[in-house]
């Protein structure tokens, strides 16, 4: 009789298959974080890349830079760089881009925070050292 009216999951069984959602859930938190952060900087380095194009096109047809201007050599509102023929990512209120001269060569700075983490992403590139960085402003803190 007493097998009649076993039908249910022990405790064990249960804690054991909670903890094992409790892992996986916690690995796909894990894995949505760093793929976020991925697509951020994909992103940011698109964007800068479009605009380093457009001004090494812009100094290839007229023979100066677009920072050479020296009543605006720091182009920093989204009207100034659509006034120079940039691009403005603005999706978002949280996302800056900077282009202005340092060395005597464009600079180009991209900067997002995104989420309720902000993830502080920075992206710039030099046009005199032709280096484009990825900076995670999160590990500097």
């Amino acid at each position: 009789m007493k097998d009649r009216f076993r039908k249910g999951f022990s405790l064990i069984e249960l804690i054991t298959v909670a903890s094992i959602i409790a892992v996986l859930a916690s690995a796909a938190v894990a894995s949505y974080r760093i793929y976020i952060k991925t697509a951020v900087i994909s992103a940011l380095k698109s964007a800068v890349m479009v605009n380093v194009q457009l001004i090494q096109a812009q100094y290839d047809i007229n023979g100066y830079w677009v920072t050479d201007d020296p009543e605006n050599e720091n182009l920093t509102t989204p009207e100034e760089l659509e006034a120079a023929g940039l691009v403005t990512r603005n999706w978002s209120g949280e996302f800056i881009m900077r282009v202005f001269k340092r060395d005597g060569f464009p600079h180009i700075i991209a900067r997002e925070e995104i989420g309720k983490q902000k993830y502080l992403i920075e992206v710039d590139y030099h046009f005199k050292t032709r280096e484009l960085r990825v900076t995670d402003l999160e590990e500097e803190d």
